[in-house]
């Protein structure tokens, strides 16, 4: 009896085994990401929606590479929507620019004084903060001077943009309200909630603003697979049909 009972204990954990081994396999087939062991060619459903709204222009870097620009230039309301890879830790370079005349630092023909503004919202739940960096490279007209308009330019770095570029020494960006930054449409048709509004301590007079940001981790919580290396290896594809 006791060997009976032994055989039967046996007979039932060989065959959770095997349950869950065809579960595991299942799985494995069904996302490309864990098949054979190597990692799936990315899908729409890795990417993550990006917004981003700035008055006037901007272009945007992520982890070295150019991932957006602002396709209108300095047209003064616009929202550029982009799908894109998210890859942790995430280091975001934004250039944003006032419509600003580059000897004069005014604009509509040097009439006035503009102001600026800089928001971005991921599907991840990165958004713009006070925790960015900010840098201006673009000042003007110096002491608000319109009769005489001067602007301080400074060299921006060639490579502002890249992973380990040393932005320790810049500020902190501002957060501003929308109110003060007075966004338009289409701006009200897209997802820019908890996102704050940013642009260096002087809205009006930096028209040149480098931000930078880095995202250790996804801030939703949510797992999603490493993408780096996708070009050093052969990604795996889903299983094909047999040929009849």
């Amino acid at each position: 009896m006791k060997r009976l009972v032994f055989s039967m204990v046996g007979i039932v954990a060989l065959v959770c085994t095997v349950q869950l081994a065809q579960y595991a396999w299942a799985q494995r087939s069904s996302n490309p990401t864990f098949s054979r062991g190597k990692i799936g060619k990315p899908q729409l459903s890795d990417t993550v929606k990006a917004n981003l709204y700035a008055d006037n222009w901007f272009v945007m870097y992520i982890n070295g590479e150019l991932v957006a620009v602002d396709s209108i230039k300095f047209m003064p309301h616009n929202v550029v929507s982009v799908d894109i890879l998210p890859d942790y830790p995430m280091t975001i370079a934004v250039m944003a620019k006032d419509n600003a005349d580059a000897e004069t630092g005014m604009e509509y023909a040097n009439t006035q004084i503009g102001d600026a503004g800089f928001i971005l919202k991921f599907g991840d739940g990165t958004v713009t903060n006070s925790d960015w960096k900010a840098k201006a490279f673009s000042h003007g007209p110096i002491d608000r001077d319109t009769k005489n308009p001067r602007v301080e330019n400074l060299a921006i770095p060639e490579d502002w943009y890249a992973i380990d570029f040393d932005d320790r020494s810049w500020g902190n960006a501002k957060e501003y309200t929308q109110e003060r930054v007075g966004p338009k449409e289409p701006f009200f048709a897209h997802d820019f909630a908890g996102a704050r509004f940013i642009w260096t301590d002087d809205i009006e007079l930096d028209n040149t603003v480098i931000f930078r940001h880095v995202v250790t981790s996804p801030p939703d919580g949510k797992s999603r697979p490493d993408f780096s290396n996708l070009n050093d290896i052969v990604p795996s594809a889903p299983p094909r049909k047999p040929k009849r």
